[in-house]
C-alpha cells in the first residue's frame, strides 16, 4: 500500500512539473517550434513571433524553455550619390507666392528650388517679367541681371515636367548683379545653374537690397513681390 502511494506521489510530482508547452496550444514543426497566432501575451509573446518548444532546434535545450528567433533588422536605405561637381538641391517644403500669385511646382519644367534653405528661383522670361527684371545673357560678358522701375506682370510659368533629379551646379560664366561683378564662388547662396537654367538665390541682400523687391516668410509660405 505505501509503495502505491510513493509512485502516485511521484506521478503526481512530474506533472506538476511538465513543460508549459503542454499548456500552451499550437503543433510544432519538424524543428520543434511554431508560430504563435492567438493569446500570444498570455504566453509572454507577441503576435507572430516564432519560437521553439521542448530543446527544440531554436531553444537552449532544457524542457519547456522557450527562444524566439531574432528580428531582421531593416534594410538601410541607399544613400544618395551625388555625381560630382553637382550639387544637390530640394524642392520647397513651404508654399510659395509671387505677387500674391501661388506659385505650382508639380507641374513646372523649371520648379523652384531650396539650396541651405534659401528659395531659388529660375531667371526665366516669365519669372523675370513677373518680378520687373531684367537679365542677359552671352557667352562672352555672362549672365546679368538689373532691377528696374519696370511694373510687374502675371507669372506664368512655363508648364512641363520637373527634372528627375535635383542636381544643379555651379555657373561657368561670369554675374553681373546691376552691372557689378559679383564673385559667386565665394558666396555662401551662389548663382546655380539647374536644366540649362540660371537660379537666383532670393537672399534679403540679394533680393530686396539689390534688386529692390520685397520679401517675406510667414504662416510656413515665402511671399515675393516687386
Amino acid at each position: 500500500m505505501r509503495l502505491k502511494h510513493v509512485v502516485l506521489g511521484i506521478a503526481l510530482l512530474s506533472l506538476s512539473f511538465s513543460p508549459i508547452a503542454n499548456a500552451h496550444p499550437g503543433r510544432t514543426d519538424k524543428n520543434g517550434g511554431h508560430t504563435c497566432r492567438t493569446n500570444c501575451a498570455k504566453w509572454g509573446l507577441e503576435d507572430g513571433e516564432y519560437h521553439y518548444h521542448n530543446g527544440g532546434s531554436g531553444s537552449s535545450g532544457a524542457s519547456g524553455s522557450t527562444t524566439s528567433s531574432p528580428k531582421p533588422a531593416p534594410p538601410s536605405p541607399a544613400k544618395e550619390e551625388v555625381p560630382d561637381g553637382m550639387i544637390k538641391v530640394n524642392l520647397p517644403a513651404f508654399k510659395v507666392y509671387v505677387n500674391n500669385q501661388e506659385v505650382s511646382n508639380a507641374s513646372a519644367q523649371y520648379p523652384l528650388i531650396t539650396y541651405k534653405d534659401i528659395t531659388y528661383f529660375p531667371m526665366t522670361w516669365s519669372y523675370t517679367q513677373a518680378l520687373g527684371l531684367e537679365t542677359k545673357w552671352d557667352k562672352e560678358t555672362g549672365f546679368v541681371i538689373r532691377k528696374t522701375a519696370n511694373k510687374a506682370a502675371k507669372l506664368n510659368p512655363d508648364l512641363g515636367s520637373p527634372p528627375a533629379k535635383l542636381y544643379a551646379k555651379l555657373p561657368d560664366f561670369n554675374v553681373f548683379i546691376n552691372d557689378a561683378w559679383f564673385d559667386n564662388t565665394a558666396e555662401a547662396y551662389p548663382l546655380l545653374v539647374l536644366n540649362d537654367v540660371t537660379y537666383f538665390p532670393m537672399t534679403w541682400k540679394l533680393a530686396v537690397e539689390d534688386l529692390g523687391l520685397t520679401t517675406k516668410f510667414e504662416n510656413n509660405a515665402f511671399y515675393i513681390a516687386k
